[in-house]
């Protein structure tokens, strides 16, 4: 059983992580019939690995050092007690990623992902999510570029903690927008505005 679940996929020798979820309840079996709550954007999916190496369907993923998985389901977990609702069986947050490269270093996965002529994207970044939450940090060269195709994304709600203000702004952040990652980041400071929403 597992809370952290992703397809992986090897590409021309590196590994892309695809369909990545966050369940808020422990998991043995995830289906596409499960209940997609909303989705976050982050960076890219760092350190983690797959549990598996030969396996292209969901997998558990193994975390290795990465601490946004957890962090979100600490967050969205304590939202659910601040709004005293129950949490719906097999629900989870979609995760999507400016990379889909796994590599712990950023400017890496960056090297690297401009080696590809096409951009390779998850195809659960087509579905509607009733809302999408902005984790990718400030401005980084390189990243405004695969910011943009979020403009796009279909949701009934966009919102990102600004990082400068310590404030929730409930529209879709532009390339140049600082949303505030999660690494460090003090759980009251979105977990009253999420608990109103979920």
């Amino acid at each position: 059983m597992s809370y952290y679940w992703a397809k992986f996929k090897q590409i021309s020798n590196n590994t892309f992580r695809f369909d990545t979820r966050i369940y808020l309840n422990l998991t043995s079996d995830p289906s596409d019939n499960d209940l997609c709550i909303g989705a976050i954007v982050g960076k890219n999916p760092g350190s983690a690995i797959p549990s598996s190496s030969n396996n292209t369907s969901l997998q558990k993923i193994v975390l290795d050092g990465d601490n946004l998985l957890p962090t979100v389901r600490s967050i969205f977990t304590k939202a659910y007690q601040h709004s005293e609702k129950p949490i719906q069986k097999n629900s989870y947050i979609q995760v999507l990623n400016l990379l889909y490269i796994c590599d712990k270093e950023l400017s890496q996965a960056i090297r690297k992902i401009g080696d590809y002529p096409n951009p390779i994207i998850c195809d659960t970044e087509s579905r509607h999510f009733p809302f999408v939450w902005y984790v990718w940090g400030g401005k980084k060269k390189g990243l405004n570029f695969y910011k943009e195709r979020f403009n796009g994304l279909n949701a009934n709600l966009h919102f990102y903690l600004n990082t400068q203000t310590n404030e929730i702004v409930d529209y879709s952040p532009r390339p140049g927008d600082s949303a505030r990652h999660t690494q460090g980041l003090k759980h009251e400071l979105v977990v009253p505005y999420i608990s109103s929403i979920i």
